[in-house]
């Protein structure tokens, strides 16, 4: 597995890499999902270095939210929202909402980050037929589209980064999350393939394969190895140019040497991890409804 090749250089290179030149000195970062968790903390940490920024997530009040919070801060940047439900899958659509606001800027930088999580997991056949649908649909759909849409500027320029946000569970067998961790091999194999397809050329195109990290998505607490998205994205950002596809920080990768254990203990480590966060999930799900009536 490739995550495994690069673990001991991600775990001493110190280097720090220059953004702006990678991107090829353009200015506009483009990021998804970036109302919450690590979209919105690779935005902001993103315009910190000076990028424009185009906040890209369903809801026009969050996006608001994130763009004022990021403005305070980073006063010289230009931050652009789009509002954007990424179950729509309709290409008519895409074209209209999206790519025809960010064709004429100069892209340097795309982040990947939209998803869709079960709120409980659960077998397969205990889950409703549209929540499938819109896993599938959320975690493929758009960063096939945006990938290919901010490509042939990279091409004609020489030089970007694509950054495909995936997950851990991208690697491992992992029961009640059979649609969502599907998706995200998806994604390592579509990035994986682009590396090669872009290899005569200066575009980076990286993955991003986290564990646990707290966000509203995740609903874990902050620990040592389930960091804040802050630590997370600092610690990721690092990463680019350097590692073509890793777990993004140290803690996560400590967790990734346990895939070299033999396959039946990796099944009763994930069943038994699977079935905490379905208790934990079936929690808040009674809390939610609790809350509406």
């Amino acid at each position: 597995m490739y995550l495994f090749l690069k673990s001991d250089l991600f775990l001493t290179i110190q280097i720090i890499q220059d953004l702006h030149k990678l991107a090829g000195n353009a200015k506009w970062a483009i990021v998804t999902g970036s109302t919450d968790g690590i979209g919105k903390e690779y935005a902001k940490q993103l315009a910190q270095k000076g990028f424009n920024i185009v906040l890209i997530s369903r809801t026009q009040t969050k996006l608001d939210s994130v763009k004022d919070e990021i403005k305070k801060e980073c006063k010289n940047v230009e931050i652009e929202t789009i509002a954007y439900d990424f179950k729509n899958a309709d290409l008519n659509n895409y074209k209209k909402e999206i790519l025809s606001k960010i064709e004429e800027k100069d892209i340097g930088i795309l982040v990947n980050n939209v998803g869709l999580a079960y709120e409980c997991p659960d077998m397969l056949h205990k889950v409703d037929l549209q929540t499938n649908a819109d896993i599938c649909i959320v975690n493929t759909v758009g960063v096939s589209i945006l990938t290919a849409a901010v490509l042939p500027q990279m091409v004609k320029r020489n030089s970007g980064i694509i950054v495909n946000i995936s997950s851990g569970t991208a690697y491992m067998n992992i029961p009640y999350l059979s649609i969502y961790s599907s998706t995200k091999a998806y994604i390592n194999h579509f990035t994986n393939i682009l590396r090669s397809e872009y290899s005569d050329t200066n575009i980076i195109i990286q993955t991003i394969c986290p564990f646990y990290v707290k966000t509203n998505m995740s609903k874990v607490d902050e620990t040592f190895f389930n960091l804040s998205p802050k630590n997370f994205v600092q610690s990721a950002l690092k990463t680019i140019g350097i590692i073509d596809e890793t777990t993004g920080c140290i803690q996560h990768q400590i967790q990734a040497i346990a895939f070299g254990l033999p396959q039946f203990i990796l099944d009763y480590g994930m069943k038994f991890q699977t079935e905490v966060f379905k208790k934990k999930a079936a929690a808040f799900q009674r809390e939610k409804s609790a809350k509406q009536k």
